[in-house]
């Protein structure tokens, strides 16, 4: 998961509640095509444009273990814009605030079809959104999804693309992943999403891939470590 690839004392600073320490940040180009776009960094999760939104990044939330609060924080300018219950790989509750009786801006969940991720996005006020698989676009032949049956770490890198639809099937949308130690980010999300869907959805969408591709990659062989 996200909280995972905080330095040490990324964690000790949330642990107080006083934010994120290791504060390097990346300087990602963004594709003038899309709405929403992301970037993986030590320090969580970095959202570099939204609808609707501003740069902000997920991170950890000081919350103490067996507590009913929120996994995690969107922040943007040193306030929370918006609170994330993680219950499992499957699901994550967004709220307006980390008060777990604060309005749901909307839930997003995953699924999952012979180890490949597809994606449902139920904003509160808008109509449900349902993802395809993430197809492969550049990289690799092999697999020509984004999957669990990724055979080495290298299988994984390559651009995912799904298509997002509504409940009538009608095209909505977009969401693309991109992945690799040789971009200006190791990981990139970006798309284009309809009004309904603002930035703490969106990037809800993206910390369930995140947390998928993190599955992926800990099941591949990594070569470099000679395992």
């Amino acid at each position: 998961m996200l909280g995972a690839r905080l330095c040490l004392l990324d964690l000790l600073l949330v642990a107080v509640g006083i934010g994120g320490g290791c504060r390097t940040k990346l300087d990602v180009p963004v594709d003038p095509r899309v709405d929403f776009a992301a970037h993986v960094e030590s320090r969580g999760i970095v959202v570099d444009r939204a609808q609707g939104g501003e740069p902000a990044v997920l991170v950890p939330a000081p919350t103490l273990p067996f507590a009913s609060g929120p996994t995690y924080l969107l922040r943007a300018n040193d306030k929370t814009i918006a609170a994330f219950w993680v219950k499992d790989p499957a699901h994550v509750t967004v709220r307006q605030a980390s008060d777990p009786s604060a309005p749901v801006i909307g839930r997003v969940e995953a699924h999952w079809n012979h180890g490949a991720i597809t994606l449902t996005l139920k904003p509160v006020n808008g109509p449900e959104l349902h993802s395809g698989e993430f197809e492969r676009i550049a990289g690799t032949f092999h697999p020509a999804v984004l999957s669990w049956y990724a055979t080495t770490v290298l299988d994984v890198r390559g651009v995912y693309l799904a298509e997002l639809r509504d409940d009538a099937g009608a095209p909505a949308g977009w969401l693309r992943v991109s992945i690799s130690p040789y971009m200006a980010a190791p990981r990139i999300y970006d798309g284009v999403l309809p009004p309904a869907i603002q930035e703490p959805l969106a990037t809800a969408a993206a910390e369930l891939i995140d947390a998928d591709v993190d599955y992926i990659e800990s099941r591949a062989l990594n070569p470099y470590l000679g395992n």
